[in-house]
């Protein structure tokens, strides 16, 4: 089996994972978080106690970490706004084998983790401490690299912040800020990757900000 390690997890660098569970319902969840690596066999996630994702965990004990370079797989997880009727695509999920979470199909690798402990941050937030009981990892060339997914990515985490943040008056400047680094991503990405899956994500992206400011 892969090691953490093998996959480009350093101990204290956070890296940017999209973690699937199920609902209640049982119908699959997946939102883009940040993971740290303790060591081989664990890994921490600093959960917003109101998500959905961080229910699920408590519900379940579980998720899969899914590891991708596809940019849009990131933005629809993201903004499930962005897909038809607002919901992600049921035939992008398989089950687990191992635990009671699914997986994303379209990932490079995938990482079935189950909770070790729960530890309270604050009123907000609980850090969930996780052991890890599966990886899987397709055999791939050597990708090469480009700033566009980068950016994209960036401009993705920042979009989440004006989202939340656009409805406050006390945070006008923080959202300008922002949005100005919005804006110096998307000049990069038309810059390195006009006419690409990167550049299609920052336009739809652009638009929705526009929607969210005017809707305030």
């Amino acid at each position: 089996m892969a090691k953490l390690s093998d996959l480009g997890f350093l101990k204290g660098i956070i890296v940017e994972t999209i973690v699937s569970t199920y609902n209640e319902d049982k119908t699959p969840n997946a939102a883009p978080m940040g993971v740290l690596i303790r060591d081989e066999q664990h890994l921490t996630i600093d959960l917003f106690n109101s998500t959905l994702t961080c229910r699920n965990i408590a519900q379940n004990m579980c998720a899969v970490l899914n590891l991708t370079s596809n940019i849009e797989v990131f933005y629809k997880t993201t903004f499930k706004e962005a897909n038809p009727d607002g919901k992600l695509p049921a035939d992008w999920f398989e089950k687990s084998q191992v635990i009671n979470a699914p997986k994303i199909r379209l990932a490079d690798a995938t990482i079935d983790i189950a909770i070790d402990k729960f530890l309270p941050v604050d009123e907000q937030k609980t850090k969930a401490v996780f052991n890890v009981k599966l990886i899987e990892a397709k055999e791939k060339y050597p990708q090469v690299h480009s700033r566009a997914m980068s950016q994209t990515l960036e401009a993705i985490i920042h979009a989440t912040r004006v989202k939340a943040l656009s409805n406050d008056p006390k945070q006008r400047k923080k959202v300008n800020h922002l949005l100005e680094m919005i804006d110096d991503c998307d000049k990069v990405v038309n810059r390195v990757a006009p006419n690409s899956p990167y550049s299609l994500v920052m336009a739809d992206l652009i638009k929705r900000i526009d929607l969210w400011r005017r809707q305030k």
